[in-house]
């Protein structure tokens, strides 16, 4: 199961995307004035094949999550419409390798259910945290790339770190945006790519963390988050908050009009002049 799961991430469709970067050029704005909002559109665009996305389904994945502190996630989920999944992977259980494997491939599944489901946003989250040496650990091999990723994670012994790779995998595979929360995620993100890179253009960061080390995940993969808000709890609320910018970006992309639409007057001068035109309405 978790080779067909692989072989099934797709790079972008880059058709969708340029049609979608049309569209928010000629939305009525300066070129390129909404920045990380328009970054967000064109991803979606390419992550689901559609220029012009429409409603997402969003669902946030909580390893643990019948651990979490009760209502907190629930109202931010609530906020953006997301239904949450508690993935349980056996708190205070570590298997063995093929205990493990056999964790990622629930993970997976968890998510694919989602993606068949509708969802094309995944939240990922998790209650408590990876240890520091973990995350060490990580960060480091991600770096030097010197142990194979099924091995460090079965040499990690974390069934909290195997789950959330199993949801990054299969979110990606079924063709969803896979939205992170903190330095737990992140972590597990960095396995995941190592695994496939092209996991990476699914990837959504969404808020830089209390915790240093989660800044410095983010940075190893090259992958922006967007608040600044001094959070120091998971639980996926930063999912939740980062699934709120992507539903943004649609309404953006979708509700905003463009210069044709509105019958107003196109940039005449500027960078603007070189890629607006009032025939662009779709």
């Amino acid at each position: 199961m978790l080779e067909a799961v692989m072989s099934a991430i797709k790079p972008l469709n880059e058709a969708a995307m340029e049609k979608c970067q049309a569209r928010l050029d000629n939305l009525t704005k300066p070129l390129g004035s909404l920045h990380a909002f328009e970054h967000l559109a064109r991803k979606m665009s390419g992550i689901t094949g559609n220029p012009r996305p429409g409603l997402l389904s969003p669902r946030i994945v909580l390893v643990n999550g019948s651990h979490r502190t009760k209502g907190m996630l629930d109202v931010f989920a609530g906020h953006v419409l997301a239904e949450i999944d508690e993935f349980e992977v056996g708190d205070g259980f570590y298997p063995d390798a093929m205990g493990l494997m056999q964790i990622v491939e629930r993970g997976t599944e968890i998510s694919l259910s989602a993606t068949r489901a509708g969802s094309r946003v995944i939240g990922i989250g998790m209650v408590g945290t990876l240890t520091p040496s973990i995350v060490s650990e990580i960060q480091s091999w991600y770096c030097k790339g010197d142990e194979e990723p099924l091995d460090i994670l079965t040499r990690m012994e974390s069934p909290e770190l195997a789950g959330m790779v199993g949801v990054i995998l299969g979110a990606a595979s079924g063709g969803a945006a896979v939205v992170l929360d903190d330095l737990s995620t992140s972590t597990a993100a960095l396995v995941a790519v190592r695994m496939i890179p092209q996991v990476k253009e699914y990837l959504v960061g969404s808020h830089f963390a209390a915790e240093r080390h989660h800044a410095e995940g983010l940075k190893l993969m090259n992958l922006p988050a967007y608040l600044y808000l001094g959070m120091n709890v998971g639980e996926g609320v930063g999912a939740a908050l980062g699934i709120s910018l992507i539903q943004a970006s649609i309404h953006v992309l979708n509700d905003m009009k463009t210069f044709g639409e509105a019958e107003v007057h196109v940039a005449e001068d500027g960078p603007g002049a070189l890629v607006q035109s009032p025939d662009v309405r779709d």
